[in-house]
């Protein structure tokens, strides 16, 4: 939820006060006074910009603790699900007025250790929700005993240090004879780690990973923690032998893909690998480290379980990439994107249901450009959340114009369901367009679930209680998609298009096809057939429990107006196999 805080100071110099707005629409079936610490967190979501302060933040509730930044619960020494009551860590906060003025108290760990402090409380309120603002000041003893930096978690050398050292190593640059390659590896999902399992496990992991970078590598090799979940690592190889570089990123692969046991728990890391070769693909340092950077990002991109070498390509890719970034800026604001739309059939009454919204981006030199190539652009620079929030405005704005069975489906990026208030987004689109809620599907990958798991779950639910539905899309293809389905009831599974255009040929793509048709029924789910083109394909899809299909047999994606035509669209059936393309 968004939270929008302004603090006032009246002319008698009374005590501040925050005020928070919030969408006035709350859950289904939940009061304020019953509501749990996971339902207010969820009003209360601080920790976005408050983890970069340098002091303990907190949202209080009743003397709970409902939300806090990362500094305080690392000097306490736990997560949220299990912190205190401020009582506990902080005797005698609640009895100070709360007049944003400091006060001094003792701050008490969990390890037993006890600091002078100063805090101060701050009125928060929203309609009859009385809460606590709280800010902590740390004495300077205390800050650089819990401070997070490289040296104090992982054991290892920071940023400055790894640069002195490899420079010195490679001298003045002039010279060929001193070789190496220089990686930098980032671990993949480690906000989700340090999310789950709290920031003292997460400093774990990191100290494991430093140990495993000391053992496995030998003395001439030079690492670092570049920043909180990237390393840099610099392996030097006799000039004559550049292939010494495979094992030695080999290794360092093998170092970061493991499996780890901290505390009980089983931590399975992976790590985006980017690499280059020094002074094979260029003399200078700082290049070298502009090169692995490039490659790491291509690493990630690809989502590579192995390591990505420089090329050239990558440079001028990173050019084209860059002036494409700059066109999406304005794009928005000079209406070059537009929408088409795909129907969705029901193999039971022939009728179209669904239309699925398709963003389309027509630039003004370059012609319609594919999604494919600018939405990893737009998710990577953050303007996804722009972007998507147009889209489902515009989406639900367009569908509203149509009959009341028709529905549209909106394809939500999870870089954007990550980082926007998706809740807030939906409430707003439905308040604007007026379609009804029950008219609208946000269609989401698996990708939903590779970070912050929890709050995603959490948000889902809500939109869902809205009666908006949710479907996964491209169900089948990742590695974890019944341990998805067991975490939330999708309201309908999308069969990947790879199985639909195999299982005519293929007895393993049917039989991939047929058992989601049986899971599906068997969870109450609809099941939905993407990626149908030809009439044997609906054929055989119509021997089988599967409920609506999508495809060029169907229709192509087209502006909306082109399908008001369709049979379907009004009470008219669609002729089975029948290609209405326009």
């Amino acid at each position: 939820m968004i939270v929008h805080i302004s603090q006032r100071i009246s002319q008698e110099g009374a005590p501040h006060r925050v005020d928070v707005t919030f969408p006035k629409t709350a859950p289904r079936g939940k009061t304020l006074g019953s509501t749990s610490r996971e339902n207010i967190t969820a009003l209360f979501p601080i920790h976005h910009l408050a983890d970069a302060s340098s002091e303990g933040l907190a949202i209080l509730y009743r003397g709970r603790i409902i939300e806090a930044n990362r500094p305080l619960l690392s000097c306490v020494g736990t997560d949220l699900q299990n912190v205190p009551s401020i009582r506990d860590i902080l005797p005698g906060a609640l009895k100070t007025p709360p007049d944003n003025s400091y006060h001094p108290g003792v701050l008490r760990t969990l390890e037993g250790r006890s600091f002078q402090v100063e805090f101060r409380l701050t009125p928060l309120r929203r309609n009859d929700l009385d809460c606590l603002a709280l800010a902590v000041t740390f004495p300077p003893c205390l800050s650089a005993s819990r401070s997070l930096s490289p040296e104090s978690v992982t054991g290892l050398g920071g940023r400055e240090e790894f640069e002195k050292a490899v420079s010195a190593f490679l001298g003045n640059g002039t010279t060929r004879q001193p070789a190496g390659i220089l990686l930098h590896a980032n671990i993949n999902r480690f906000r989700t780690i340090n999310e789950r399992y709290g920031t003292r496990i997460a400093d774990n992991v990191l100290s494991e990973i430093g140990q495993r970078l000391r053992a496995f590598l030998t003395e001439e090799c030079i690492v670092a923690r570049l920043g909180s979940d990237d390393f840099g690592i610099f392996c030097p190889f006799p000039y004559e032998h550049p292939d010494q570089a495979t094992r030695w990123a080999q290794i360092v692969r093998d170092i970061f893909h493991t499996t780890l046991s901290i505390n009980g728990h089983r931590i399975h890391l992976t790590a985006s690998i980017g690499c280059c070769l020094i002074p094979f693909d260029t003399y200078r340092f700082e290049t070298a480290c502009h090169y692995a950077e490039l490659a790491l990002n291509e690493a990630r991109r690809l989502q590579s379980p192995d390591w990505i070498s420089f090329t050239p390509l990558m440079q001028a890719d990173v050019h084209h990439r860059s002036e494409l970034e700059h066109d999406l800026q304005r794009a928005l604001e000079t209406n070059q994107f537009f929408l088409e739309f795909q129907p969705l059939i029901c193999l039971r009454t022939n009728r179209i249901e669904c239309v699925e919204a398709l963003l389309r981006w027509q630039h003004p030199t370059r012609g319609v450009i594919s999604p494919n190539e600018f939405i990893p652009i737009a998710e990577e620079s953050g303007l996804i959340v722009s972007i998507g929030r147009w889209v489902l405005l515009e989406a639900c704005a367009q569908v509203s114009r149509l009959p009341s069975h028709v529905r549209v489906a909106v394809n939500i990026s999870a870089v954007q369901f990550l980082h926007d208030d998706m809740y807030a987004a939906v409430i707003q689109t439905l308040f604007q367009t007026g379609l009804a809620a029950e008219r609208l599907e946000l269609e989401l990958t698996e990708s939903i679930f590779l970070e912050a798991v929890q709050r995603n779950l959490e948000t889902m639910s809500k939109i869902r209680a809205l009666g908006v539905k949710i479907v996964m899309d491209d169900f089948g293809i990742g590695f974890s998609s019944l341990n998805y389905l067991r975490s939330f009831p999708f309201d309908r599974i999308k069969i990947d298009r790879s199985f639909i255009r195999d299982m005519l040929n293929d007895p393993q793509a049917q039989s991939i096809v047929s058992a989601i048709m049986t899971l599906g029924h068997a969870m109450s789910m609809e099941v939905i057939a993407e990626g149908v083109e030809t009439a044997a394909q609906l054929d055989m899809l119509r021997h089988t429990s599967c409920s609506t299909a999508q495809g060029f047999l169907m229709g192509r994606p087209a502006p909306l107006a082109n399908l008001s035509a369709y049979p379907g669209m009004t009470d008219t059936p669609v002729i089975s196999g029948q290609n209405s393309s326009p």
